[in-house]
């Protein structure tokens, strides 16, 4: 089994390709929500609002975490099924089938000099 595709069966690969998607999709949305959340809040509200975040956030934690892996498979899904990752990965396929022939000829080089060195030993010695 290769690196790749113990990878795709690990939640959290996926976990951490849609936190990684998630947290694009959220950065883009700060300069919004900061702009609605000086208009709405109240300074006497923040202690309130912090147990109940808080207290909500030790039940949310799989929730996300599951729906993070969620959104990683899909992602990964889409990143496969695009013509570049697949002619990458032919590419990769292809230059492991000659890097294992050069080696398979190295081999075959590195025994005929052996066995000539030692035949060329044998007429020298005798």
């Amino acid at each position: 089994m290769t690196i790749t595709e113990k990878l795709r069966e690990s939640k959290v690969f996926y976990a951490a390709a849609g936190a990684g998607d998630f947290a694009v999709e959220k950065l883009r949305e700060v300069p919004v929500r900061l702009n609605q959340l000086q208009e709405k809040t109240d300074p006497k509200d923040i202690g309130g609002a912090a147990v109940a975040y808080v207290t909500q956030a030790g039940t949310r934690a799989v929730e996300v975490y599951d729906g993070l892996a969620e959104r990683g498979k899909r992602i990964v899904g889409r990143v496969d099924r695009q013509k570049a990752t697949q002619e990458l990965e032919a590419s990769a396929k292809a230059t492991v089938r000659r890097a294992r022939s050069a080696a398979g000829s190295a081999r075959t080089t590195a025994r005929s000099a052996a066995k000539a060195a030692g035949d060329a030993s044998k007429k020298i010695g005798n």
